[in-house]
């Protein structure tokens, strides 16, 4: 948990957590990425019913959303006992769900945030988190259709490998109670729509949920989260994972933007911002439960 792993170590990490817990934890591979990695999907307490579905690293240059996931993880298997609350849930969590893009930020370009399909102009890469089909064609600058650019929002909705494979897992746990989408940077915890300042039906509960997530960590840490929907806050976002679970009815839905101002962390804070994130998520899991 101190080092920014690779992704074959990460996957090593993932499949000896489940030899090691064969009945608390799975693993499975949930689609190949554009260069043929395996997109991995971990599942704790599989035997529940209510589930909490977490994403993180979706944009490749965000590392330290990636090990937080993995904190998490570790926290829910292996300190299981620390955490008896969080034991009536099962959590469905896809840590590396853009691993071309992640090695590139690793062996080539430290920002590189988008994925790695190459396109017809000959430009790379498509912003998995502005892929998901709902409200894709809903164009906020023209970067969105830009394919250098790196918000490029892809040619089609729902085009890109990565993003389909998570679109499946996503309808395979669409009565979850809970989705959260882990990013960096800047101190955020969004909540729907990310399209347009408009409330969706439902809104209070993913306000209520993400207000929360802030509360625990500013009760724990003493560090104080913007919450808000990403057109208040930074900025609308549309086709995005967030807006996509909420279309599907998903009870309540985040995305936490970690850390401070810059997504290049230091190793050392690997740990402290994992535990920022275990505040906000231990926060939102017991709030989505009441009435």
């Amino acid at each position: 948990m101190e080092v920014f792993q690779t992704y074959d170590q990460t996957n090593a990490w993932l499949q000896a957590l489940q030899k090691a817990h064969p009945d608390r934890v799975w693993t499975e591979t949930i689609g190949i990425s554009v260069e043929n990695r395996d997109i991995i999907a971990i599942t704790i307490n599989p035997v529940q019913r209510e589930t909490i579905l977490i994403t993180a690293n979706v944009h490749a240059r965000e590392w330290i959303a990636m090990t937080s996931t993995l904190f998490l993880i570790h926290e829910l298997v292996r300190n299981a006992n620390m955490y008896p609350d969080l034991a009536r849930f099962k959590w469905v969590i896809v840590p590396m769900p853009n691993p071309d893009g992640y090695e590139f930020s690793r062996e080539h370009m430290r920002s590189w945030r988008k994925n790695r399909s190459i396109q017809p102009t000959g430009d790379i890469g498509v912003d998995l988190n502005r892929n998901f089909e709902y409200q894709w064609d809903m164009v906020i600058q023209s970067a969105d259709e830009d394919p250098s650019s790196e918000t490029f929002r892809g040619p089609a909705p729902n085009s890109e490998l990565e993003t389909k494979a998570l679109t499946k897992l996503i309808l395979r746990h669409r009565d979850a109670l809970l989705y959260v989408d882990i990013h960096c940077c800047g101190q955020f915890i969004f909540y729907p729509w990310g399209y347009t300042d408009e409330p969706p039906p439902n809104q209070s509960i993913s306000k209520r949920v993400a207000e929360a997530g802030a509360n625990g960590i500013d009760f724990n840490k003493g560090v104080r989260y913007k919450v808000g929907t990403p057109g208040q806050l930074v900025g609308k976002a549309p086709g995005c994972g967030m807006d996509y679970c909420q279309w599907l009815n998903i009870r309540a839905c985040t995305w936490i933007q970690l850390g401070k101002d810059d997504y290049e962390v230091d190793v050392d804070q690997i740990v402290p911002y994992g535990i920022e994130a275990m505040y906000a998520i231990s926060a939102m899991a017991y709030t989505v439960t009441l009435p």
